[in-house]
């Protein structure tokens, strides 16, 4: 799936559910989630990632703040209660509309529609923080390992990024991608869905040992769909890093 691809089919998502596409609660399928509750989550969420960070001994900077994959401002405008700044990026133009709606920090939090691979939309070095959970598990591994270096390109330095990403089991790595993208289209026949994508742990090991950042924390947790494990990373931008 192109980038194109997945602009098209998270608009859609986000033009007939967003918040579900977002929190795939099966008991909330169909409009069933109420604003506030939806939003609480991302309170909740933000705030048990803040205190892990402090677990490890992290003195984090609440200046610049970075959701990347946004949707409806879930996690946004729970870091925009804590943060000076802060920025939202979606590829989806339904899901940045609604995030607008909903935005209640309006002077300090912003959102960005992006449809690239890249995020030359934002300088060297302009981000204290920045976040990312359920959204790189939605694209594909060539645009996941270039939007990670472009985190670290983007981290101040001693600025910390928390990812999550999906790693496929030994029996996905196996399965031809052409069989699964026939697949998903003949499943689906033009109607949007939610669907998963991994990178292996190695690709991305290589890939933060070239930028030179430095890994505080590497979490792999088993998911909740068979054939896939949860990997979160949580890492430091050394004051100097190795070119691109």
């Amino acid at each position: 799936m192109n980038l194109e691809e997945l602009q098209e089919n998270w608009d859609k998502l986000g033009r007939s559910d967003a918040m579900w596409a977002v929190l795939t609660d099966p008991e909330k399928k169909g409009g069933k989630w109420e604003a506030a509750e939806f939003f609480r989550t991302g309170e909740a969420h933000i705030s048990g990632v803040l205190a892990e960070l402090e677990g490890l001994g992290v003195s984090l900077n609440y200046g610049c703040a970075l959701d990347f994959g946004c949707g409806v401002g879930r996690l946004t405008q729970a870091l925009a209660g804590r943060f000076a700044e802060v920025h939202g990026v979606d590829i989806a133009p339904s899901m940045v509309e609604q995030a607008e709606r909903f935005n209640r920090f309006p002077q300090r939090c912003h959102y960005h529609l992006n449809s690239r691979s890249d995020l030359k939309m934002f300088e060297d070095g302009k981000f204290d923080f920045l976040c990312t959970f359920i959204a790189l598990q939605h694209i594909e591994a060539r645009y996941v390992l270039d939007y990670v270096r472009e985190f670290v390109r983007i981290l101040r330095p001693q600025g910390v990024a928390v990812f999550q990403l999906l790693e496929p089991s030994l029996l996905r790595r196996l399965v031809p991608s052409f069989l699964i993208t026939g697949y998903r289209k003949w499943r689906y026949r033009g109607r949007p869905y939610v669907w998963e994508f991994g990178v292996t742990q190695a690709r991305i090991d290589q890939l933060l040992r070239e930028t030179g950042c430095r890994v505080l924390q590497r979490r792999r947790e088993p998911c909740r769909n068979k054939g896939w494990n949860a990997l979160t990373y949580t890492l430091s931008r050394s004051i100097s890093l190795l070119p691109f």
